[in-house]
């Protein structure tokens, strides 16, 4: 051997025993692949995989745990409590505890992690659809709703038998019109057809005025006639918006006073008032959740009045994208605006109405929606079929 060789193994003798009497692994004792050379100059060089040094340990600890696990279960089994001494004479072990290296499975991170996002995902999807409309309204964000104009907030409310809590930002205003709206027959009312209007406009951010009609109409039976039916003023105020933290619905309230103003005399039912609760909330599934609950006033004869309890209900969800939305919905003894035939029947008679259908509504930009729906009554005072369609402008 020469000298220099001899002094090279000298030297890394020395290193070794200075690595194990400090405490620490020798230079050698490295995880993954490694190169192994020979002492002597240009020999061949081995390349290889070391042991891992920290599966021994591991797997020993892991032994010794699962050995002692085995022990307790069998000191149960002979019902033997821990420290007390056994039918052989030995002392039943005490219930091990897992080493520090197993209390928390490294395995278990990636579930954990995948449901948390999944949660918020899901939590994300609840309070989507119409909390977009209160989202609109917060301070952060209702300079920009009220810089341009949106047909799909707070949305048209001709499209289906209730109304929204919502209002129109200041300044704005909407024009919902319905040229075809057919009525038909029941057992109290004649087929009736109508040209239905809404002008909206937002006087502040929480209150609108509004003017509706339901313009030229026509009603069938023995006593056929033409005529224009009388106009209602009606205002909207926002109460509050949704708040999902507490899963509360926005809420506002809708009053009118359907005048005889410009109506014929075939069309005139008196001056009649109505007033009610405006709720929208929103659902799993993406779907909105809209209903309303109120009183009103309605002529059965000439002369006599009665008021009545009123509900109106419908459920939508977007289609495909964000412009095409679907819907059901439905009503009891009135919609939200005097939008039905007159009912003439005594006022003894059971005069209940309930009507259940399903529409389409198209967005077809950020200023124009158009919509369809058809409905059809389940009592005998009520119109056998209620169709519609109609467009909204915003401006």
């Amino acid at each position: 051997m020469s000298s220099i060789g001899a002094a090279g193994l000298a030297l890394t003798a020395t290193l070794a025993a200075g690595c194990v009497a400090s405490g620490n692994p020798p230079p050698k004792a490295q995880t993954g692949a490694v190169t192994v050379a020979t002492a002597a100059p240009g020999a061949k060089t081995v390349t290889g995989s070391a042991a891992d040094p920290t599966f021994a340990p591991s797997w020993q600890a892991f032994r010794a745990f699962a050995k002692q696990r085995v022990a307790v279960m069998e000191a149960h089994l002979r019902n033997a409590d821990p420290g007390t001494k056994t039918r052989q004479g030995n002392t039943a072990p005490a219930d091990a505890e897992a080493p520090a290296a197993f209390a928390h499975p490294p395995s278990y991170e990636p579930f954990e992690t995948y449901g948390s996002q999944r949660a918020e995902v899901v939590t994300e999807a609840f309070f989507k659809g119409r909390y977009n409309r209160s989202r609109a309204r917060l301070p952060e964000n209702v300079e920009k709703w009220r810089s341009q104009a949106d047909i799909g907030n707070p949305g048209p409310d001709l499209a289906n038998f209730p109304n929204s809590a919502f209002t129109l930002p200041a300044g704005r205003a909407y024009v919902e019109f319905v040229p075809f709206t057919y009525y038909g027959t029941s057992q109290s009312s004649p087929a009736q057809y109508n040209t239905e209007f809404l002008l909206r406009y937002g006087l502040t951010d929480d209150i609108e005025l509004r003017l509706f009609g339901n313009g030229v109409a026509w009603q069938g039976g023995s006593n056929a006639a033409w005529g224009f039916a009388p106009i209602a003023f009606d205002t909207k105020i926002n109460v509050w918006l949704e708040k999902p933290e507490y899963f509360l619905p926005a809420l506002g309230v809708e009053a009118y006073l359907q005048t005889q103003w410009l109506g014929s005399a075939p069309f005139d039912s008196g001056t009649q008032p109505s007033i009610s609760f405006n709720f929208d909330q929103s659902l799993p599934f993406d779907i909105d959740l809209e209903y309303n609950l109120g009183v009103t006033r309605t002529q059965q004869t000439p002369g006599q009045n009665e008021w009545e309890f009123v509900f109106q209900w419908a459920l939508q969800r977007d289609l495909f994208d964000k412009d095409f939305a679907a819907f059901i919905h439905g009503y009891y003894n009135a919609m939200t605006l005097p939008r039905l035939p007159d009912v003439q029947a005594p006022v003894a008679d059971d005069l209940t109405q309930d009507a259940v259908g399903a529409g389409l509504i198209w967005t077809v930009n950020s200023r124009c929606a158009m919509w369809a729906q058809s409905a059809a009554g389940t009592t005998r005072n009520s119109p056998s079929l209620i169709s519609s369609i109609g467009l909204a402008l915003a401006f």
